[in-house]
């Protein structure tokens, strides 16, 4: 009877297999499809992101857009287009599927959008770069300010001891002396010249950044948004071997104010030149 039973629910469930199967099948392949559609591989800051559209929400994508390809929207009243050219900006207002649902208001337009006609992918593919370069500054010491030196008291002056007057000298009688002639002075050694350039300490690669910062050796950022200072070893770009330090600041994207990290690039004992730590792109 047992053996009976089993066969019996094994025939059904082979059975509703049977049935359903070829129902149920293109759902599940049509939903896979469509998160396919959504997904993207995105290059940003010399690294490949992979971006799924599927699995953001509203409150995790960009408040507005870029065109990137020339497209259509139809106005509110459903009775005209409205041309969107390349570089136009339009507020995203939702994911609707497959398509971005957003509006242009100073031209009374709203409707769906292809993802691949706006900049989408690569503002979130900027927006993980961000978080990444986050983590990297918090993953930063700060550098200790140094103790200021105290100032030693002066030692008070001694009180001076009275000189005895001398006793009077006998008159020497006069003798005549034959003047010695004094010997010419030897020529001082000339200074030997300071090695040219040289590896500076972690201490002195701070400082030759916190100088060149100060001094206006880039646009991009000030001393005052730097969070923190590091020597980072030696590398070779370009088969030319720098010494390198790292300064972590603040600065303000599309997605507000992130951290970035700047390297300083040292040959000589002197910066050559500031670049960005993830892509090496020169800082101007």
């Amino acid at each position: 009877m047992k053996y009976l039973q089993f066969a019996a629910i094994v025939f059904v469930l082979y059975f509703l297999g049977y049935v359903l199967g070829p129902t149920i099948t293109p759902m599940l392949v049509k939903v896979r499809e469509a998160e396919n559609s959504l997904v993207k591989d995105v290059s940003y800051e010399g690294a490949v992101y992979r971006i799924n559209l599927a699995e953001y929400r509203g409150d995790d994508l960009p408040k507005t857009l870029k065109i990137i390809v020339p497209a259509t929207i139809p106005t509110i009243d459903g009775e005209g287009e409205v041309r969107l050219s390349k570089g136009d900006e339009v507020v995203l207002l939702n994911r609707d599927g497959e398509k971005l649902l957003v509006e242009k208001p100073e031209s009374n337009g709203k409707g769906a959008l292809d993802p691949d006609v706006t900049d989408i992918y690569t503002k979130l593919a900027a927006a993980k770069y961000q978080s990444a370069a986050a983590r990297a500054v918090a993953s930063i010491p700060q550098t200790p300010a140094p103790a200021p030196t105290p100032t030693p008291s002066p030692a008070p002056a001694p009180t001076p001891t009275p000189t005895p007057a001398p006793a009077p000298m006998p008159t020497p009688t006069p003798v005549a002396v034959t003047p010695t002639p004094e010997p010419e002075p030897a020529p001082a050694p000339e200074p030997e010249p300071a090695p040219a350039g040289g590896s500076l300490s972690d201490e002195e690669i701070v400082e030759l950044m916190k100088t060149s910062i100060a001094g206006g050796a880039v646009k991009e950022f000030t001393s005052a948004q730097v969070k923190g200072w590091k020597a980072s070893g030696e590398e070779t770009i370009d088969g030319t071997s720098y010494q390198t330090g790292l300064a972590a600041y603040e600065a303000e994207t599309i997605f507000g104010v992130r951290p970035v990290q700047a390297k300083a690039l040292i040959k000589d004992g002197k910066i050559e030149r500031w670049v960005y730590a993830k892509s090496g792109m020169e800082i101007q």
